[in-house]
């Protein structure tokens, strides 16, 4: 066990001497807005090793970029889609991929 611990001892100190990673979780959040083009380039720019957008599904299964797990804070969903009966709760989670470009005025 003693050799064990002093490998993991030593494992460790390399990983702490090497570089750090560098991890833009929505882009340069600190500095832009989340989630935009703007924020990714200047996190790109300022040397991010990875960009790390928040994923989820559309309905009909889609990759989209979205940290709200629901649309009633971010959008007019409501408003846009009012004979729609919201499938979580009452709020209305991730819809088709058609619904939330119209949604987005596109």
């Amino acid at each position: 066990m003693r050799g064990l611990a002093g490998l993991l001892l030593i494992a460790c100190a390399a990983v702490a001497a090497a570089d750090p990673l560098v991890i833009a979780h929505r882009g340069a959040s600190g500095y832009l807005t989340e989630h935009t083009l703007a924020a990714h380039a200047m996190a790109y720019a300022q040397g991010a090793d990875y960009l790390e957008p928040d994923l989820v599904l559309s309905a009909d299964g889609h990759p989209v970029v979205l940290h709200d797990l629901t649309l009633d804070a971010v959008s007019d969903v409501r408003t846009r889609f009012p004979g729609r009966f919201p499938p979580d709760h009452g709020r209305f989670g991730v819809i088709t991929l058609e619904e939330l470009i119209e949604l987005a005025g596109g």
